[in-house]
């Protein structure tokens, strides 16, 4: 395919997260409004947030790495993009709520405990 005829890969991933962005807002609940729906765990429902983040990196082989994060669930997913195909793939989910109350796991020294410690002692 020329590049004159090939779809602009911008214009392709712009659309693929309008796509994404939309389908996690009605994944969960069909066409309930967000507020609608009752909260998972701790978030109650109609609590403010629920905002979807996303970011986007090119990969060495010419497809793009797209990462969404549900603030509200304090979850992530990430999908790889091809702009030739417009195929995109789910590589992985994770709830993160868990990993966010690990103090330290894979640091390097100084560990956050060390750094801790060290602040706190009398002067």
């Amino acid at each position: 395919m020329s590049n004159r005829t090939r779809p602009h890969a911008g214009f392709a991933l712009a659309g693929v997260v309008l796509l994404v962005m939309f389908a996690a807002g009605l994944w969960r609940g069909g066409s309930e409004a967000a507020a609608q729906r009752p909260g998972r765990g701790p978030v109650a429902a109609g609590s403010p947030g629920g905002t979807l983040w996303t970011m986007s990196a090119p990969l060495d082989d010419g497809r793009h790495l797209l990462l969404v994060l549900d603030q509200e669930q304090r979850a992530v997913a990430v999908y790889h993009l091809d702009p030739a195909t417009g195929t995109l793939t789910l590589k992985s989910t994770r709830d993160i709520r868990w990993d966010l109350l690990v103090g330290d796991f894979n640091a390097q020294e100084p560990k956050p405990s060390a750094l801790q410690k060290m602040l706190e002692m009398p002067k």
